[in-house]
């Protein structure tokens, strides 16, 4: 069990901790290494206007048909915002009744469901240009009927008829034709190189499980490329800081437990298989001539931050991968480079200084390689689109 403390945040603090929180959800999705911004940066590069909590492409549209829904109501702005709720728990039902049994956000809690769609999708919709208005969902519902019609993209497809109109309405997830043009011009308009307006306009969807293993690589423009590659070698280098991570803190909850043959001695042996395959299955070569200066500047071009700390510590991890030749488990400068990483991120809280904090640990945290939103969110975006009838 792990925990985290709360302090006044203003509201751009808060909605990137509330992304922090959803991913604490995702055990080995957890950035216990401050690789964050530069993961961020890359997905933002290749993936505009998604996020890590999207399920599928037609909420973009969903979310926007129930705020003009609901901005036509008359009264207060708080009754707007009122039925604008119930109309998103509606689409829960609808779309249940319609015959979709994955991916229905708020499934599992129906009526108490916290993180409304409209939460979720609020930010890319701004991205992609669907949203005009640049102020909270509340606010949104405070427009006079007049203002109304500025608040969406020209273009917009209208709802199905009898769109969530009573409680036993039906919705799908599968876009009609009209729709999927509609948000391809979204992203042509508005992120014109991303890789995700290059897959847009695709006639099939590929399966993989990493974007760089997508069978048309090859093809794509030099510029999208050159985007791949960065994510894929920052994803395989920093994999081996985030499984020596996880082994160095099963072997100190070892040295504690004291008896051989408990569960973390079986997870050191564990984290060092993995870290032995990860050197076999990593060629170094990769990093060779990795200009990361060419990273920096591309992560430069968005929202993150990347902080001189941060690249300074991938710059050092990547010297000592390639020093070692991937045997970094073995190497106690490579050991000392993680530790004093999360020692400064975590202070007090570090996990190699607090016992406390290390017997809360789960025993897993960010194993699983990067793969910067492409499953299943693009993946499934991507197929949404192929599928429109």
């Amino acid at each position: 069990m792990s925990f985290l403390a709360w302090i006044d945040f203003d509201q751009t603090d808060r909605d990137r901790t509330r992304r922090i929180m959803d991913l604490f959800g995702q055990e080995d999705s957890r950035d216990e290494l401050g690789l964050g911004s530069v993961r961020d940066a890359l997905a933002d590069l290749m993936f505009p206007g998604t996020s890590t909590i999207q399920t599928r492409l037609r909420y973009m549209l969903f979310v926007p048909w129930i705020y003009q829904i609901a901005g036509e109501l008359k009264g207060t702005a708080s009754a707007r915002r009122e039925h604008a709720r119930v109309l998103e728990i509606r689409l829960i039902e609808a779309l249940l009744r319609g015959g979709e049994t994955r991916n229905v956000i708020g499934s599992d809690s129906r009526e108490k469901l916290k993180r409304l769609p409209s939460d979720v999708y609020w930010a890319g919709l701004l991205t992609l240009g669907i949203r005009r208005f640049q102020g909270s969902r509340n606010a949104c519902l405070e427009a006079t009927p007049g203002e109304a019609a500025a608040l969406w993209a020209a273009g917009l497809p209208p709802a199905p008829d009898g769109f969530l109109s009573s409680p036993d309405s039906t919705a799908v997830f599968r876009l009609r034709n009209e729709e999927a043009g509609f948000l391809r011009d979204r992203l042509a308009h508005e992120a014109p190189h991303s890789l995700l307006t290059h897959l847009s306009r695709q006639i099939t969807a590929a399966d993989c499980d990493m974007i760089w293993h997508h069978p048309a690589r090859s093809e794509w423009p030099d510029g999208i490329i050159a985007v791949v590659d960065h994510a894929e070698r920052f994803s395989r280098l920093m994999h081996g800081a985030s499984l020596l991570y996880n082994l160095m803190l099963s072997e100190r909850a070892a040295r504690m437990q004291g008896t051989k043959g408990g569960a973390w001695h079986e997870r050191v042996e564990t984290y060092s298989g993995k870290l032995d395959d990860w050197a076999e299955e990593t060629p170094v070569r990769l990093f060779e001539d990795w200009d990361l200066r060419g990273l920096w500047l591309l992560a430069q071009g968005t929202t993150h931050d990347v902080k001189p700390h941060s690249r300074r510590f991938i710059e050092t991890w990547r010297d000592s991968v390639m020093a070692t030749r991937g045997r970094v488990h073995e190497d106690r400068a490579a050991r000392a480079l993680v530790s004093n990483r999360e020692a400064r991120l975590k202070g007090a809280k570090s996990r190699f200084r607090n016992e406390g904090a290390l017997m809360r640990w789960s025993g897993a945290s960010g194993t699983a390689m990067m793969n910067f939103r492409w499953q299943p969110v693009v993946a499934n975006h991507v197929r949404d689109l192929v599928d429109a009838d």
